[in-house]
């Protein structure tokens, strides 16, 4: 097996003779891109503004939302590695179930733009908003995260302000960005 997969498994965690088609294929092709991935996913899990279980949990969200069972395991323990409590990675989990169907409505009103639509009640239960285990200002951080991955303009643009107004700042903030980013890139790679 090539050298980068072993240490990207490794590195996540992941037993060395786990493969798929996508993993074998970049393998076999030697792709640059491997190393590239490897070095992505440890600099975003890094970082300055945030803590290491705050990485681990919204790369668990993002694993969640985009149904990644393998990565999502391996982000969840990572999480709990690093003193992420079980209730604090179902409110990661739950936030990002919850925010699949904000964004859904939201991105809907967003692309009709029709008053019967905007002014109608959503009709959703959103308690887990109220009193977050994860904190006011992490929820929304994590929101803005999976809605980024998610496409919703409107979304993102109202929980980038929560988030400020929570008290958090842009650094942290395009640090979730990048998370989400490589985290759903790793994701079309180990599924």
């Amino acid at each position: 097996m090539h050298e980068t997969i072993k240490e990207l498994l490794a590195d996540l965690g992941l037993q060395p003779e786990y493969t798929n088609a996508v993993l074998q294929n970049l393998g076999n092709a030697d792709s640059k891109y491997l190393r590239d991935l490897k070095l992505n996913v440890k600099a975003v899990l890094t970082s300055d503004h945030l803590s290491a279980k705050e990485t681990h949990l919204l790369a668990l969200a993002v694993t969640t939302n985009n149904t990644n069972e393998i990565l999502s395991n391996v982000f969840a323990a990572k999480a709990k590695d690093h003193g992420a409590t079980d209730a604090e990675i179902a409110d990661a989990q739950a936030c990002a179930s919850l925010l699949s169907a904000n964004n859904v409505l939201y991105r809907f009103r967003h692309f009709v733009e029709k008053e019967a639509y905007n002014n109608a009640p959503a009709r959703l239960r959103m308690n887990i908003m109220m009193n977050p285990v994860l904190g006011k200002e992490f929820f929304e951080l994590v929101s803005l995260a999976v809605s980024a991955v998610n496409g919703c303009e409107m979304c993102v643009k109202s929980h980038e302000q929560s988030v400020l107004a929570a008290g958090s700042n842009e650094s942290k903030i395009w640090d979730a960005i990048r998370i989400a980013s490589i985290i759903t890139s790793l994701g079309k790679v180990v599924y």
